[in-house]
């Protein structure tokens, strides 16, 4: 898939040994035909154990990956894997959305995960990052760049739990962003322009006008703002 993950596969190998379980790749640049960034790869390195011991050796080969521009590495152990499906589950299905085994077991493919505590969880991320967006404006509206960048360094964490929603709906989400954005905002009634359009900007980025740049952080926040409100109604 990638030389630099066959390099994490043998770095990770000789530092863990027989305690490497299993190393996962996930995300949406999984399927993807188009062009990806490094940060669209998400990691899930699964250990026997992970005393301080394993993470002094794991330490450099993930301040080495990461230099790179890739994204931290998840860490579990097995056991941990096992008993947190029913904590996590928008995180583990959205792993199991797009993943490919790079080292080890396939610790995904057979595991069922719950839908019960999915609207929960998602309202729950959903606030906590709404009420951060809003505390990090404060600083990043002295200038349209930090502005601008705000946004797009936000807006893929926003799309993952739009994922969810169309789950609850009965709908199996589309591995694309964009269609993501798209079909959330018609299961909710609601416009999620202003989402695509920063999706769109981070991916394709364009020169932007002071106001433009303002007007869409208003559109952003407030269309974040009635998803969240959304979900708090669903059952």
């Amino acid at each position: 898939m990638n030389n630099r993950f066959d390099e994490l596969v043998t770095r990770l190998k000789d530092g863990l040994g027989n305690d490497l379980v299993s190393i996962i790749a996930y995300g949406s640049a999984i399927n993807s035909t188009g062009k990806t960034k490094k940060s669209d790869y998400q990691l899930l390195v699964v250990t026997r154990h992970l005393n301080i011991t394993d993470l002094r050796k794991v330490t450099p080969v993930i301040k080495w990956l990461v230099s790179d521009g890739y994204a931290m590495p998840t860490l579990f152990t097995d056991d941990e894997l096992e008993n947190s499906l029913d904590v996590y589950p928008i995180e583990f299905r959205h792993m199991k959305q797009s993943y490919k085994v790079l080292f080890g077991k396939d610790l995904l493919g057979e595991q069922q995960i719950s839908k019960d505590h999915l609207r929960w969880q998602t309202e729950h991320e959903l606030r906590g990052k709404l009420m951060r967006l809003r505390s990090l404006y404060i600083p990043a509206s002295e200038s349209n760049d930090d502005l601008l960048k705000l946004m797009t360094d936000s807006i893929v964490s926003f799309v993952r739990l739009l994922r969810p929603v169309l789950e609850m709906f009965g709908e199996e989400p589309p591995v694309s962003r964009m269609a993501t954005i798209k079909n959330t905002g018609e299961k909710l009634k609601i416009d999620t322009s202003p989402l695509a359009r920063i999706l769109e900007q981070r991916n394709e980025p364009k020169e932007l006008m002071g106001m433009e740049i303002q007007d869409l952080f208003s559109g952003y926040l407030d269309c974040l703002t009635r998803v969240t409100e959304a979900v708090d109604r669903l059952q």
